[in-house]
């Protein structure tokens, strides 16, 4: 009865290992998020919206993040022996999510920098009235 319950449960795990397999768009948005950088493009969210969108009211950071990465699919080890069609989708997947990254954080950052610069031009304007 046991040999026939450890068969049953191998037969079981055998089947349901190529179901785990991520889908090209799932690997590329898990690379992507594994990849970015966050606290480089929050900081420089942070410089640019404290500092030069006063004096110059131009948002470089935001520029260059929209900016799409380059992918060297040789160094992805996942997608070696892939389709094309798997790995034009894992790129396309990989640069889209790597932008929405980097916007949303340099966005959080620009805006906590304009903050910062606002409470600091404020506190200075009061302690000048007194």
């Amino acid at each position: 009865m046991r040999r026939v319950l450890c068969v049953l449960v191998l037969m079981c795990m055998m089947s349901t290992v190529g179901i785990c397999e991520l889908t090209p768009m799932e690997a590329g948005k898990q690379d992507a998020q594994r990849d970015v950088p966050r606290p480089k493009w929050f900081l420089s969210g942070c410089i640019s919206g404290g500092l030069f969108s006063w004096v110059f009211g131009q948002d470089s950071v935001a520029r260059d993040a929209r900016e799409r990465p380059e992918v060297d699919v040789n160094q992805v080890t996942s997608l070696l022996g892939k389709p094309p069609e798997y790995i034009k989708k894992y790129v396309a997947s990989y640069q889209a999510e790597t932008i929405r990254i980097r916007i949303r954080w340099s966005e959080y950052g620009r805006i906590t920098g304009s903050g910062i610069m606002t409470a600091l031009v404020m506190g200075y304007l009061i302690l000048q009235l007194e």
